[in-house]
């Protein structure tokens, strides 16, 4: 089962009005469209999503539901229903669509449909074993209400206008961040807007405190709409950045190294100015079978700084040696500046039975004069404070791709599957070592050292295959699972070598979030020496955006 919710933009009220309910027995007395009672939308369609809803509308061939409604298994609707603020519970066959505004539609498992399903401001609870031929569009934040008029209803779009002021998280303050390079870090912020203004400008604005640094980092980004889709960016940022946080998300990365020192990610410290043109799908799908994508290029000019490990509290891991040696266990990052230029695009859809996503970017980079370029020697230590003219032959150009795919699909027999793939190279020049990748460890090689592969190049990829033992493939519950994943990272001047792992165990789940229980064997530092270890790992639902594209903001 999936399911959606009714948004909570409005109090809670009974679901009949005396005077719509009192419209509702005289329709229902009488045959859908024979009734005479007529439904238009007021104004121009928004979206278009609405834009169907008018085309449903106008063709004036439904059956009108204005009151709660059950279709038993077996009872049969010949043709399409428009629902009208009710709640409507189908176990039966509906011969068309069912298009809902301001209500709630049930599928029951046997139901089947043989048109379009559009819920429009309301809730839609489905399941898996209902049967819908046509197309599924799901809006519940679409602004639309209902009203009596004389000798019908009148559907109108009430638009509540974008505050002017909005602070972050909760009043002001995000989720806290914890790693190995900062130790806490407390991240506040607030978003100002001109709604009523040319270009609808907006301001964004925050700090970062990290205490074990006495360091606060800042960002700051200006937008502006020059279209419905399209989007102008100004963006300065003072912050330490990663190139790995597909690998986990960053609530738990930071949880995991709190409790354990499990910090699955390399950082650098990062100032960067840049410029994004944004040009985006017209509406991202909630949940349904069109494609939301995405499209953005972007500019500018970062300067990076290497970053030390600090010696920060962890709960149960083993806590740094003393001293802690300069670069350990923190990527090697040439001090300096560096001119970029980036493209990339997204694109992505959800359906009743799993989703897919794909992204594709590409960075051009331009290196600045180096202050100092840090060398890892083949004693394994760090000499800072190389002139820039001793290196000259080595410039840092390059030209950088990155490509991911994500897929799920829930089969037929309610089994799932789960593919994800992600790659990098650099294929032109020298890349930067700021823009190099780190797998091994746990949501990648779990029998491989904590980030054990660091280079320039990087390809990963796994498969998993879950079967429910509780519950549903959809929803939530309990799994045996079984993940095969492979990958390797390395340079130019390395050689690069694949390793494979295989997994498997026991999952609680929730929706798109994952806790695992279970053991792994596969490649380990040595060569051709496989490895087995237990692990209980935490997995929630892949990204397709390429990193090297700021998010929208």
């Amino acid at each position: 089962m999936r399911c959606g919710r009714r948004p909570s933009r409005r109090p809670f009220r009974p679901l009949r009005r005396p005077a719509l309910g009192f419209a509702a027995a005289l329709v229902l007395a009488l045959p859908g469209p024979a009734s005479g009672q007529q439904v238009r939308l007021a104004g121009e369609p928004r979206s278009e999503a609405q834009e169907a809803l008018r085309s449903f509308l106008e063709a004036n061939r439904f059956d009108l539901w204005v009151r709660d409604t059950v279709l038993a298994r077996g009872d049969t609707v010949p043709g399409p229903v428009l629902l009208l603020e009710g709640t409507a519970r189908i176990a039966g066959r509906i011969e068309g669509g069912i298009y809902v505004v301001d209500g709630d539609l049930f599928l029951r498992g046997g139901a089947s449909v043989a048109g379009d399903v559009l819920v429009l401001g309301g809730g839609f609870y489905d399941s898996g074993l209902a049967k819908v031929a046509g197309v599924i569009t799901y809006r519940p934040n679409e602004p639309l209400r209902v009203r009596p008029t004389e000798g019908g209803f009148e559907i109108i779009s009430e638009v509540e206008p974008e505050p002017a002021f909005e602070l972050d998280g909760t009043w002001g303050v995000r989720l806290p961040t914890y790693d190995r390079v900062n130790g806490l870090s407390l991240p506040v912020g607030a978003l100002a807007r001109v709604s009523d203004a040319p270009g609808r400008p907006e301001l964004a604005v925050g700090g970062t405190w990290i205490p074990a640094r006495g360091d606060v980092d800042f960002r700051l980004h200006n937008s502006w709409h020059l279209g419905e889709r399209v989007r102008l960016g100004l963006f300065a940022t003072s912050a330490v950045v990663s190139n790995d946080d597909w690998i986990h998300p960053t609530w738990y990365n930071s949880l995991a190294h709190f409790v354990a020192g499990d910090d699955g990610r390399d950082y650098y410290d990062s100032r960067q100015f840049s410029v994004e043109l944004e040009w985006t799908s017209p509406e991202p799908p909630v949940w349904e079978n069109g494609p939301g994508w995405r499209f953005a290029v972007s500019g500018g000019w970062e300067h990076a700084e290497p970053l030390r490990r600090r010696d920060v509290t962890v709960l149960l891991g083993d806590e740094p040696p003393d001293p802690v040696p300069w670069f350990e266990p923190s990527p090697w990052v040439e001090e300096g500046g560096l001119w970029f230029a980036r493209a990339g695009f997204e694109w992505s859809v959800r359906s009743r039975k799993g989703r897919a996503a794909f992204g594709f970017g590409v960075e051009a980079g331009f290196e600045d004069e180096l202050r100092r370029l840090v060398v890892l020697t083949g004693s394994d230590a760090i000499r800072p404070s190389v002139a820039r003219s001793d290196v000259s032959a080595h410039r840092y150009d390059f030209l950088l791709v990155e490509g991911r795919v994500s897929l799920r699909r829930v089969t037929a027999w309610g089994h799932a599957v789960d593919v994800f793939a992600i790659g990098r190279a650099d294929v032109a020049g020298r890349l930067s070592t700021r823009r190099y990748s780190t797998i091994g460890g746990l949501g990648t090689l779990p029998t491989m050292p904590l980030r054990g592969l660091h280079g320039a190049r990087m390809v990963y990829g796994e498969a998993a295959y879950a079967a429910p033992l509780l519950g549903d493939a959809a929803l939530g519950g309990l799994d045996l699972f079984a993940r095969g994943s492979a990958g390797g990272a390395g340079s130019p001047r390395d050689d690069f070598h694949l390793h494979a792992a295989i997994a498997g165990g026991l999952a609680v789940r929730l929706w798109d979030f994952r806790l695992e229980f279970g053991a792994a064997a596969g490649s380990t530092a040595e060569p051709d020496a496989p490895g087995v270890i237990g692990f209980i790992d935490v997995r929630t639902r892949r990204s397709a955006r390429p990193t090297r594209m700021p998010p929208p903001r």
